[in-house]
């Protein structure tokens, strides 16, 4: 009765007992966003598009389009070759945007030729013609492709460090190249009257000089791709543009249209029509709290 108690038969019952376990994602995204405005115009001839903001999917190719087109001033139809370009363009990307398989400087080559010839065909009899300037971006989870005909203007923010990406294709290129040779000085090309007027532009006719980049530009989190008309550029300096993006207080939406709001009033004597695209590369972390049973024993 007092000596050493016998041990008792194990349970056959399996007993389980609970661990939590937190699995942490990240989930990459592209945030877009546009704004536009008539400035003191009388028309509006840019047209602007961008695909919605889209997570990026694990098991297939993801792909967002923005696109800036300023209608040229002073010819005809300048507004209906503006949204020629962005509808024909947006009717492309909506025909390739899940095809595994595309090209993406081959649809913008060949993209800008069919937009050009298009416009180019506006022509009327009595009239100078229509045209206009494009940038465009597709994006391919964090990879970046852009394409650009005219002086419309793509910039990239990372950081502190705010980069102009594109060129603008007008005089300007081709006074530098005489600097080059010897055959005129930086500070005669600055004077030129000519240096800001267009070379190249859709509607052009059998358009030739276009930048389209063969290789993507790999994005990091938090990067900020600025597609915009000229009516930001001539009225804003690029450290002026870099400010507001880096304006983490308020949304990428109130940050395009404090862009293209600053440089409406901040030149009231001839502004042009203004208007911005934004995407923003991002990765959110997740966290997933789950309840998994041990082995049982």
């Amino acid at each position: 009765m007092f000596g050493k108690r016998k041990k008792e038969p194990q349970s056959e019952i399996n007993i389980q007992r609970n661990v939590s376990h937190t699995v942490v994602r990240t989930v990459p995204e592209i945030i877009t966003c546009k704004y536009s405005a008539t400035g003191n115009r009388k028309y509006q001839q840019d047209a602007v598009y961008v695909s919605g903001s889209k997570k990026i999917a694990a098991n297939r190719k993801t792909r967002v389009m923005a696109a800036v087109c300023d209608g040229m001033g002073g010819m005809a139809d300048g507004e209906k070759a503006s949204r020629t370009a962005i509808t024909m363009l947006k009717d492309g990307f909506e025909k390739i945007e899940k095809d595994p398989n595309v090209n993406i400087p081959l649809f913008f080559q060949s993209g800008i030729k069919a937009i050009d010839k298009v416009i180019h065909d506006f022509h009327e009899e009595g009239e100078k013609g229509s045209g206009t300037t494009m940038v465009a971006v597709i994006t391919e989870e964090n990879r970046l492709y852009w394409a650009s005909v005219g002086d419309s203007r793509i910039y990239l923010l990372r950081g502190d460090e705010i980069k102009l990406v594109t060129r603008d294709h007008n005089y300007y290129l081709r006074l530098m190249q005489m600097v080059e040779n010897g055959s005129m000085t930086k500070e005669e090309a600055m004077r030129h009257r000519q240096k800001e007027a267009l070379i190249s532009f859709l509607g052009i006719g059998n358009v030739k000089l276009m930048d389209v980049i063969d290789k993507p530009f790999e994005m990091q989190t938090g990067d900020m791709v600025l597609l915009c008309s000229d009516g930001v550029t001539k009225t804003l300096s690029k450290d002026r543009i870099k400010m507001i993006l880096k304006n983490d207080a308020v949304s990428m939406q109130k940050k395009a249209e404090i862009l293209v709001e600053a440089a409406v009033r901040e030149n009231t004597h001839s502004q042009d029509n203004t208007s911005v695209a934004l995407l923003q590369y991002i990765e959110t972390v997740s966290y997933t709290h789950l309840t998994l049973p041990t082995t049982p024993y």
